[in-house]
């Protein structure tokens, strides 16, 4: 049994948590031993040293659900695979769950073996040259590695928002979204430079925000105000503005807004679009979706400031491609949630690529003697370029 450590322990005392939502199960396929042309176009044959599969995790309110074992998809429905633990881990789009904490009955969990530090230039930044010439064959050795299972720290999903903060370090400052928090000092200060593009609770209208202002201390609470730019219901750009300014006492509280009329609301309606949230350590934004609340609200981001000014619309990028498939909702997330599996938009070009890190997924944390595997994901499209069809390979260890 491997030792399990949450992941609201992992950075500071006050985190921020991030992004996984239960969907119904969808069908892919695997092969034995080698990848296919849909999995690792042009790599070689590698003999019998991992399993790979293609699974096709194309629906943006579905999960697909995946047996290492067995190396099968497996046909469960939302209040099937909420029971099951015939499932060890499942994709949706870009996400990924793992059966376990708030994503399942099973007792799986994950952990980082390979960082694949060499895929960026600073803690935060991606060096897209290393990322644009990688290949599956050149991060293979990554995968057939020997790691030291007791040597990493193995953590359950749990409770997420889809508005996720890259939990960098820069100096003595984690990056938590909206807020910086100082692990030394102990402080709490703004953080503008984070902006997202959120999705309302009917789902027809769209806001791109971030916070411009914070105080806080523990005497007196929290003030925040956050600054939208708001997309009506029925356009395809921003022609607006709202406001968001919040007070959350010391003791904690919640506090709810709607964009669509630039006004604060009570959190037991059904119209808030974003809602502050402070319950003891935890400090988190939640959208109007998912395991939060049963609206249609999502979320996608960070953007860097210089990145969000290039975006006139919420529902197009810069460069006039639909960008509606990339929201994600609250839901339950863990390890590639807090170790991001990819990184978008580089060079300008509105993709994914992999940085091939490499997961290790323990099938059952009570047992010494259940499988652990060593996983990969090496791409996000299909052979014909469509996106949402994740390619894995993985290794039992």
């Amino acid at each position: 049994m491997h030792s399990v450590l949450q992941p609201i322990t992992r950075y500071c005392s006050i985190p921020l948590l991030c992004a996984g939502l239960l969907g119904l199960g969808g069908c892919g396929g695997s092969s034995s031993g080698s990848d296919d042309g849909e999995t690792e176009r042009g790599s070689s044959d590698p003999g019998a040293q991992y399993e790979s599969a293609s699974l096709d995790a194309s629906v943006a309110t579905a999960y697909t659900y995946f047996n290492l074992d067995s190396g099968t998809v497996m046909a469960l429905t939302d209040s099937e695979a909420a029971a099951s633990t015939d499932w060890h881990i499942a994709f949706s789009r870009y996400n990924v769950i793992l059966n376990g904490g708030d994503s399942g009955p099973g007792n799986v969990s994950g952990a980082l073996a390979a960082a694949q530090d060499d895929f960026y230039s600073s803690a935060t930044e991606p060096n897209a040259s290393v990322f644009l010439n990688a290949t599956p064959d050149s991060e293979l050795e990554h995968l057939l590695a020997s790691y030291d299972l007791d040597a990493l720290s193995f953590a359950s999903d749990e409770k997420a928002s889809a508005i996720q903060a890259s939990g960098a370090l820069s100096g003595t400052q984690l990056d938590m979204g909206w807020y910086l928090y100082d692990f030394t000092t102990h402080v709490i200060s703004l953080n503008a430079d984070n902006w997202w593009l959120l999705r309302s609770a009917e789902g027809n209208s769209y806001g791109l925000f971030h916070a411009t202002a914070l105080s806080y201390d523990s005497v007196n609470g929290l003030d925040v105000t956050f600054e939208f730019d708001v997309q009506p219901s029925g356009t395809v750009q921003f022609t607006s503005g709202a406001s968001f300014s919040a007070h959350i006492p010391s003791a904690g509280g919640e506090a709810c807004f709607d964009f669509d009329s630039d006004s604060s609301v009570d959190c037991a309606t059904a119209n808030w679009d974003l809602k502050l949230e402070i319950a003891g350590r935890n400090w988190n934004l939640w959208t109007h979706s998912g395991i939060t609340a049963n609206g249609n609200g999502g979320a996608f981001g960070p953007l860097a400031t210089a990145d969000a000014d290039l975006y006139t619309s919420a529902t197009t990028s810069p460069d006039g491609q639909d960008i509606r498939f990339l929201y994600s909702v609250d839901r339950s997330a863990g390890v590639f949630t807090d170790n991001s599996w990819y990184e978008y938009n580089l060079s300008g070009a509105h993709k994914l690529w992999p940085n091939y890190r490499v997961y290790m997924i323990d099938t059952d944390n009570t047992s010494d003697t259940a499988p652990v595997y060593a996983l990969q994901i090496t791409s996000y499209y299909s052979n014909a370029g469509a996106s949402g069809f994740p390619n894995i390979r993985y290794r039992q260890q």
